[in-house]
């Protein structure tokens, strides 16, 4: 049986889940993705603002629970930029996996992911198509759509944020060619 190796960069599918609209369960993610494959290793890579924010803690300590090996640093107002420690873990454990599937859009990947292809490996790239450069999409051997996975991999409930649907946004806004309610005509009379 092949084995599997996950590389999420935690800051990347939080950017995918705020474009489609919906959380990613991480535990349905380390539990579908490697079915049919022995799993070797689940790296999460995860921007920390503040050391002392018991929620980033909580979050943190939930993925290594959920058998995420946690990769974090600090950032303050830059970019988390974990791509220097991706390729670094892509290349180091390579002898150990046979097919990495990894979620980032980072074109700085591209040489680390051309290294470990000319190893034999093979590289599956989870995304959305507007948050990945292409260059990282043509090098990897097969693209997957986050999107295509809502009913698999949607957090049910629970957690702290919950992005809106911009389709009922736009309804309530009069954008879906329906006209708008007289709010004037439906108010109540003064002292009502």
């Amino acid at each position: 049986m092949d084995r599997l190796a996950l590389f999420i960069d935690g800051s990347f599918v939080y950017n995918c889940a705020k474009r489609m609209g919906w959380n990613v369960d991480h535990r349905k993610v380390i539990e579908h993705f490697p079915s049919g494959y022995a799993l070797f290793n689940a790296f999460y890579y995860a921007p920390i603002t503040d050391w002392n924010d018991e929620r980033q803690q909580k979050f943190l300590d939930a993925l290594i629970f959920m058998g995420y090996s946690v990769r974090s640093r600090e950032v303050r107002g830059e970019a988390p930029n974990f791509e220097a420690h991706i390729a670094t873990d892509l290349l180091i454990t390579a002898p150990r996996w046979d097919v990495a599937l990894l979620a980032s859009g980072a074109a700085q990947l591209v040489p680390t992911i051309e290294a470990v292809r000319t190893m034999g490996k093979e590289v599956h790239l989870l995304g959305i198509p507007e948050l990945v450069d292409l260059d990282i999409r043509s090098a990897t051997d097969r693209f997957i759509d986050l999107k295509e996975y809502r009913e698999l991999l949607e957090r049910e409930g629970g957690g702290r944020r919950v992005f809106p649907d911009v389709t009922q946004e736009l309804a309530g806004a009069g954008l879906d060619g329906e006209p708008e309610e007289d709010l004037e005509e439906t108010a109540p009379a003064e002292g009502d």
